[in-house]
């Protein structure tokens, strides 16, 4: 099948600068620390090139286009935002954590709850801390051998507060612990350096057509 040299670009960049960025961060033993919202985002950034050649133009808005003009691409990246950012803040928070296994993150998550709330209770067995004074119970969920893992709350209901700190705190005591035994990040980087080659091999024997899809793409 003769994919155009654009649509490869267009579909595969961003979701190869996703995938470097977090292999390289696995694979060197650093950490990462996020919220789930950003989390979120930066999948929808990832995708974005996949969505673009495909429900894009599936359900792309030709009269709208005809009418419009190049315009309506600001039309559809400010929908597709919105739609990113409507998952993001509707999704129930908690942290993401890359580069550490879940029970790498538990240590560092009781010295985190303990700064909040010094009457902390801790389960080893399960991943959970309990904070009687917030009234918050925490769990570390994750593969074990897996270095990537979620600090998640029972509680439907916690303040944005709350997750500021305890993600502050946390960092702070993630930082000082040693990196994984479970480098899982040469695989992403392997595929991501491979989709890297292919898309630039594509882009730069077939310039001319890349000018040409581009153009095609973006007038239409």
């Amino acid at each position: 099948m003769n994919i155009p040299p654009f649509v490869l670009l267009l579909a595969l960049l961003p979701l190869v600068g996703y995938l470097l960025v977090l292999g390289l961060i696995r694979i060197s033993g650093l950490v990462l620390v996020t919220t789930g919202a950003r989390d979120i985002v930066a999948l929808g950034f990832a995708i974005a090139g996949l969505i673009a050649v495909g429900p894009g133009e599936l359900f792309f808005p030709n009269a709208a286009a005809g009418f419009f003009g190049v315009w309506v691409w600001g039309a559809l990246l400010s929908f597709y935002t919105l739609l990113v950012l409507l998952f993001a803040i509707t999704a129930r928070p908690r942290l993401v954590v890359y580069g550490r296994t879940a029970p790498e993150c538990f240590g560092s998550l009781v010295d985190a709850a303990q700064k909040l709330d010094s009457t902390t209770t801790v389960d080893e067995q399960a991943l959970q801390v309990h904070l009687p004074k917030l009234g918050v119970r925490l769990r570390v969920a994750g593969h074990r051998s897996l270095d990537h893992a979620t600090i998640e709350a029972f509680e439907p209901v916690v303040s944005v507060e709350f997750w500021h700190q305890l993600m502050g705190l946390f960092r702070q005591a993630i930082q000082k612990t040693p990196g994984t035994r479970f480098r899982n990040g040469g695989v992403m980087l392997l595929i991501a350096l491979t989709l890297l080659a292919m898309v630039l091999w594509q882009g730069l024997s077939r310039s001319d057509q890349v000018v040409q899809g581009f153009r095609q793409w973006l007038w239409r």
